[in-house]
């Protein structure tokens, strides 16, 4: 099953990115040492900036940084599940057009994979930093920032609104789980596809199965990838809401 408005999936050639337009590392936040690193997925490579050292990013942080809201910088390293989500897009193929969100985006891998093969995406994360660290590996990868809206799922906007929803890792903390699926709940269009990524985590089993009860259809893919050095094994829910009736 294709994604709407989707072409049926291509092979890939050799990828070339553009040259920016601009230069991405004005966009990055000026606290961060930060590494430019190559990411091959599939057939396609890319480019990203990263935070040189997320384990020293998390060791330096104070209470008012942590905040009442526990705010761990989860978004600054590169998941295994990451990667999986963004392999199996560029399995599915092009995406041309395709109006594209990504709930929880972090550095962006996925939303520069989806805009790659032609989504329109839309970052949305809850970090600011993760947001710039978004708009600019879109221009590093694509030659112009990415799109970004800093987004609460216990408060989403109610405009929010996509073709095509994608996540990947964001079911960690029981807390964020159901403001999470009732952001992706209402941010789906009729006939659109939502694609969670998700590694097996305990605290979030029987949580994406709860959208059935909404009347979305869902199918279960497993991936591998390798990261670290290590395999991993990915779960993708595929989920699709009929389209609208006339």
């Amino acid at each position: 099953m294709f994604f709407p408005g989707a072409a049926p999936p291509v092979p890939f050639g050799p990828q070339v990115n553009p040259v920016p337009a601009l230069d991405p590392t004005t966009l990055l936040p000026p606290r961060y040492a930060v590494n430019r690193r190559g990411v091959q997925v599939g057939s396609l490579a890319l480019e990203l900036f990263q935070v040189a050292d997320p384990n020293a990013l998390a060791d330096s942080l104070g209470p008012e940084e942590f905040g009442a809201d526990e705010r761990f910088p989860y978004w600054a390293e590169l998941w295994p599940a990451s990667l999986a989500l963004a392999e199996f897009l560029v399995r599915r193929g092009l995406l041309p057009g395709v109006e594209t969100l990504e709930l929880g985006c972090g550095t962006g891998l996925v939303g520069v994979v989806a805009a790659q093969l032609g989504a329109r995406v839309l970052f949305t994360d809850f970090e600011e930093d993760a947001l710039a660290f978004a708009r600019a590996n879109h221009a590093l990868n694509l030659g112009r920032p990415g799109r970004t809206r800093l987004v609460d799922w216990r408060d989403p906007p109610a405009d929010l609104a996509a073709d095509l929803v994608l996540a990947a890792d964001v079911l960690y903390e029981r807390r964020f789980l159901d403001p999470f699926l009732d952001t992706l709940l209402g941010a789906l269009r009729p006939g659109g596809t939502a694609l969670v990524a998700e590694p097996g985590r305990a605290i979030a089993e029987g949580s994406v199965e709860v959208l059935e009860r909404h009347g979305l259809c869902r199918e279960l893919h497993l991936e591998e990838v390798t990261a670290g050095g290590r395999e991993h094994g990915v779960w993708i829910h595929e989920l699709h809401r009929s389209p609208a009736r006339e």
